[in-house]
Formats: C-alpha cells, structure tokens, sequence
C-alpha cells in the first residue's frame, strides 16, 4: 500500500493570517489612539455668550485668564488646588417685569476659607464681593475616586451688582441640584483637566421658601482641580481628562484597552490555527487508511 507523507497544509497558512491580523490590529489601535489624543489636543472653540477676562498684554495664554485657588490644610499641606476661567451668570428680575442677567468673574483673591480635616469630606468657600461660593467635595463610596458633592451660592438681592431689582433686601441662597449628585468624579490622587467649558446650574429648592426667583449658572473655562492631595510638594497629580462629550478619560485607558484587544484577537487567531492544525491532520490520517 502505497504511504503518503503528511502534510502540514495550515502552519504557513496559519502563520500568514495571524502575521496579517497582528498587522491589521497593530493598524487599527494606532489609528484609534491617534483620534484619542487629537480630540484632547486640538481645542474646539468655545459657544458661548459670555466673554473670559482679558489677559495682560505681557501673557497671551489660558493661564492669564485663570486664576490659581490653593488651600492648605492646618498642617500647611495643599489639600485643595484649582486654576479655572470662571463667571457666575445670575438671572434675576427687576422693577420694570423684566428678566436680566448680571455677570460676575471668579477673582484672582477672593478670601479663601474651608475644610481639609475630615479624610472623606473637603470644602472650599470663596468670599468676593458681597458672594459666597462653596464647594463640597467628597470621596466616593470605596474610597478610590473624589467628586464635588454640592455648590452653594449665597448673597443679597440688594448687593450693587443687580440694578433695581423687584425684591431687594432678600437673603439668597442657590443650591446645585440635588439630582446631580457628583461632578467632576476623578480617581483620587489625579487632576481633574478640561478644556471644555462646564457649566453648573445653581437655584433654590422648591421648598426652601427662597422668594427671589433667582437662578445662577457657573461657568468654568479652562478647569484643573484637585483635591485630597497628599503630596507635600502641593504639585498637580497625573491629569484626568474629560472628553468633549462631558465623560471622563484615564490617560491610561487607551493603552490597556488596545492590550487587551490585541491579547484577545492573537489567542483567537491562535486557538483557530491548532484547530485547524488538528482537523487537516486528522483528515490526512484518514484519506491514508
């Protein structure tokens, strides 16, 4: 009976597609990251009715229209670093019916107060100009992340940045809502980045008997906050970067995303290959008998 020699008919075939594929994959998770960086790299211009304030002439860049908030700890340690562009719109009505708005820029030094004592609760007050800006942060359940809980802004309705309103003399207090409960949520020991303007909605509760009517928007431009620091330099973490649809991105998430896949897509490609290894070998077998 005359023997054939078998052949291995699918290891340089096999061995062709996987080269193939790992260049293909190769391909695709390097376009893939390169649209990732380029849509946090390349700024898209802002649409906005309001204008930032005006650099000096000397420094034409984000950081002359930032300010730089630090607040320490009572052992001198920063547990709270922000550098934003903010203005605070309030809407109000005045004596002729109609409502209108007065615009309000977040200073370069207001009178900064808070709290850094507790390890899972962090404020931060900014008092300017007859307003009262507070931030609530907290850290998450686990403890891995930290987020701003709550903004508050309290003032008069008599302060001289509303012309005739309808009802002066009126302690006012605006709160963010209670159904957004965490903004800005970022892993703790990293900076929240976003050049994206973020905009916080702040009025009174229907059962808070506020009889103002006033609504205020915060809008941050340029944000880079922090908080729960721990380091004693007081320097910025590693950034955490939202996205231009207002989630968040981990610098580190693109590489271990395009490992993984490329991990899954080779063992695939590897299990297929002794699959049909076996299969032809065993037909091969068969045809001699």
């Amino acid at each position: 009976m005359l023997k054939l020699k078998p052949r291995n008919y699918c290891i340089p075939n096999c061995l062709n597609g996987a080269l193939a594929y790992s260049a293909l994959l190769v391909f695709l998770v390097t376009a893939v990251q390169g649209l990732q960086l380029s849509a946090f790299t390349t700024k898209t211009p802002r649409v906005s009715k309001y204008t930032t304030k005006s650099p000096s002439a000397s420094s034409m860049n984000h950081d002359a229209t930032a300010s730089l908030y630090r607040f320490n700890a009572t052992n001198g340690i920063t547990c709270i670093l922000m550098q934003v562009d903010g203005l605070i719109g309030i809407k109000y009505r005045n004596k002729l019916n109609e409502d209108v708005e007065a615009d309000l820029y977040m200073p370069d030094s207001p009178q900064l107060s808070g709290e850094c004592d507790e390890s899972n609760m962090e404020i931060l007050t900014m008092e300017f100009k007859g307003f009262r800006l507070s931030m609530t942060f907290k850290k998450s359940s686990g403890g891995e992340g930290w987020y701003i809980n709550l903004f508050e802004l309290t003032y008069s309705s008599s302060n001289p940045l509303f012309e005739h309103p309808d009802r002066p003399g009126l302690n006012v207090k605006l709160t963010s809502p209670v159904h957004t409960p965490m903004y800005f949520a970022t892993p703790v020991g990293k900076a929240y980045v976003c050049d994206k303007e973020q905009k916080v909605i702040m009025y009174a509760p229907n059962d808070s008997g506020d009889q103002s009517g006033h609504i205020a928007r915060l809008y941050l431009r340029d944000l880079h906050m922090q908080s729960f620091m721990f380091k004693e330099t007081g320097k910025w973490g590693p950034s955490f970067h939202c996205s231009a649809t207002g989630s968040y991105r981990d610098e580190t998430a693109p590489l271990a995303v395009g490992t993984a896949l490329a991990i899954a897509v080779l063992l695939t490609i590897s299990g297929y290959g002794g699959w049909r290894y076996f299969k032809i070998k065993k037909v091969q077998y068969g045809s001699m008998e």
